[in-house]
Order: C-alpha cells, then sequence, then structure tokens
C-alpha cells in the first residue's frame, strides 16, 4: 500500500465518520481515525527508510580485482558474479592492452553510489575512471565483457588517429571464429567489391586493399571502383545540402562528385567492415607472441601494416595469408595438401641425405 493512498484512505474515513455521527460521539471517532492515520504514516515511512537504507547499501561501491584490473560494482552483485565479472574482464583483456595503461585506471559501474568514499578508502584517487553499465542485480552468466569493451573503448581513444580510424570500437577482443567468423566470411563472400572478391580468390595484394592495411595515399581510387562508390551512396542519408546533392550525382554515374563526396568524409575509406578488422586484431593476438598486439598498438610510425610487422616480426602478406587461412577454416588452419608432383623435390632432398649419411661414420 503506498503512503499517499494509506493516508487519503484514513481522510476519507474519518470525513465519513464525521457525516455520520453528530456530537461528543463523532469527535471522538474522529480523533480515532485521525490517530490511526497518523500511525499507519509512522509505519508507512519506517519501512521507507528501511528499504531505502537496504537500497543504498546494496548499491554501494565495492571493489573487485584481476590483475592489474579494477572494479567497481554495486554490492548487490554479489562475491561470485563480482569476482567472475571481473576475471572474465581480465581475461577479454589479457595480452591485449599494457599492464601500465589498466594499473592506472578504475573500472565503475554507474549505478554504484558511494563511489567518491570507496575511492578515498581503496586509495584510488590517482586512477582515472572508466564509467560502465553494469546493473545492480546483472545477469547471473555476465562475463565481464561489457566492463572489458569500456575499457578497450577508452583505450582506443588514448591512440593515434591511424589506430582510431581503422580500428573497431572494442578493438576486436569480443570476436570469436565460432560466433563471429561465419559473418566475416559472408561479408568477404560478398563480392561486393573488386578487392574483396580478389582476396576471396586469394589475391594477398587484394587482401591488403580490403583491410585498408596499407597507407594509401588515394584509398577510395585503389580501393573501390567508380560503381562501387555508386554502390555505397545508394541508401545513405547525407545530413547536408551539399552532401546530398553530390550524393544525387555520384549515382548518376558522375565520378568527380563521388570522389568529392569522399573527401567530406561520409564514405568509408576501408571496404572491410568492423568484423573483418576485429578478426584479424584476433588474429594477430591469437596467433603471435605475447605482447605483440600491444606493442603494435603504440607504434605511431607508418600504416596499420608496417606496425603489426614490426611487432610481430611476420611479413605483411604472410600474416594476410595467415590470417585468411584462419578465418576461412573458423580459427583452424587449412590442412596440407600435395600431390606427388610437389612431393618429388622432398623426396630427392630425403635420399640424398640419406645416401650421404651411409657414406659416413658408422653407416660406412
Amino acid at each position: 500500500m503506498s503512503r499517499t493512498f494509506a493516508v487519503g484512505l484514513a481522510l476519507v474515513a474519518c470525513a465519513g465518520g464525521a457525516r455520520a455521527q453528530t456530537g461528543r460521539g463523532a469527535a471522538r471517532r474522529s480523533h480515532a481515525l485521525l490517530a490511526q492515520a497518523q500511525s499507519l504514516w509512522r509505519g508507512i515511512a519506517v519501512r521507507d527508510s528501511v528499504a531505502n537504507a537496504r537500497t543504498a547499501w546494496e548499491r554501494r561501491a565495492r571493489r573487485f580485482d584481476a590483475g592489474p584490473l579494477t572494479v567497481l560494482l554495486p554490492d548487490a552483485v554479489g562475491t561470485e558474479t563480482g569476482f567472475r565479472i571481473t576475471a572474465g574482464a581480465a581475461e577479454y583483456l589479457r595480452d591485449a592492452l599494457p599492464a601500465r595503461f589498466l594499473a592506472v585506471r578504475v573500472v565503475v559501474a554507474l549505478a554504484a553510489t558511494g563511489v567518491d568514499s570507496t575511492v578515498r578508502t581503496e586509495r584510488l584517487r590517482n586512477r582515472a575512471r572508466i564509467p560502465v553499465g553494469v546493473e545492480p542485480r546483472p545477469d547471473t552468466l555476465a562475463d565481464g565483457w561489457s566492463v572489458a569493451a569500456a575499457v578497450a573503448w577508452d583505450y582506443r581513444e588514448t591512440l593515434d588517429s591511424t589506430w582510431r580510424g581503422w580500428l573497431p570500437p572494442d578493438l576486436g577482443l569480443g570476436w570469436t571464429p565460432k560466433r563471429d567468423g561465419p559473418a566475416t566470411v559472408r561479408e568477404l563472400m560478398r563480392g561486393d567489391t573488386r578487392v574483396g572478391a580478389g582476396c576471396l580468390e586469394g589475391k594477398v595484394d587484394a587482401c591488403r586493399l580490403w583491410l585498408g592495411l596499407d597507407a594509401d595515399t588515394e584509398p577510395y581510387k585503389v580501393r573501390y571502383r567508380p560503381r562501387e562508390l555508386q554502390a555505397l551512396v545508394s541508401g545513405r542519408w547525407f545530413p547536408t545540402h551539399q552532401s546530398a546533392e553530390l550524393a544525387q550525382q555520384c549515382a548518376a554515374e558522375a565520378r568527380d562528385a563521388c570522389l568529392r563526396l569522399t573527401s567530406l568524409g561520409y564514405l568509408p575509406p576501408i571496404p572491410a567492415g568492423p568484423s573483418p578488422r576485429a578478426s584479424f586484431v584476433r588474429f594477430v593476438l591469437t596467433r603471435s607472441r605475447p605482447g605483440a598486439l600491444p606493442q603494435a598498438l603504440q607504434d605511431r610510425a607508418g600504416s596499420v601494416g608496417d606496425r603489426l610487422v614490426r611487432a610481430t616480426g611476420v611479413a605483411e602478406d604472410s600474416l594476410v595469408q595467415g590470417w585468411r587461412a584462419w578465418v576461412l577454416t573458423e580459427g583452424g588452419m587449412p590442412e596440407v595438401t600435395a600431390n606427388l608432383r610437389d612431393a618429388w623435390p622432398v623426396a630427392v632432398f630425403a635420399g640424398l641425405l640419406v645416401l650421404a649419411a651411409a657414406r659416413s661414420g658408422r653407416w660406412r
């Protein structure tokens, strides 16, 4: 029963009793009803106070740690779920972000209260705060992805313009071959661009163009055909009169209008969408030496491909070939297949080794 409803009910009863009775009996009845209303009011106030205190306590910020990652979550999350969320986020971020970045930040749930007090008590005042939308009672299956995504977004904003223009918002850390691989393959198989179709066929240079790995001076000219730019314009909304007019001209096969439209930043310079680029990040993270991805992300010289080459120590074409095979096999690697024509040089070389061994040492 709400406070307003209870008090209103008591007052209505009081007024009705006053009209029904007169004299001294009516007065006593009115006083009794008023006393009842006041008692009810006090009871509701006490219950509201207890409920508010319980809610405040449940939302009180509580610290959880996993390695260098620190998260402040509402106390209502509970110990088990809180540690699972924090450990899950740390697993997503493992080997991807520098530990020194995590060590000077604290992730704070927007639903948490008393954050300032907790920050002072836990000696976290010198850390930058990263807000994240974790509910006071999150899904019991929450694995920490929302925390990891917020941290990844914050880290992405510290990188230079080359990385910010190429990386997906979550750095691709949540991409998995089984769940997201089919979408990446479908995008590759669409063949809506020449370089995408070439990449599917196994042309490494086409893959580099499709993924936007190189610092092409005129990306729209080398990565797209004119008709592909016209297809990009179709169905898009352009916010200004100038851009809308150029879009109409571009759709009418005016190539100069398409190129002028690209200079305004309304068309993506990279044909591959966020999912394929996320898959490339994930490939580097899982198939390269530990620390390669953070090293590449901290590099500020050259193209995305140049930075990945320096960090991994692997030639760019080899990286691209490995990524393509990895994506097309859903995180596996293609089986080695060779016919007799391919195998005979190996057989001859092995025979020579056996012959040399037989003519020397104890084999003689």
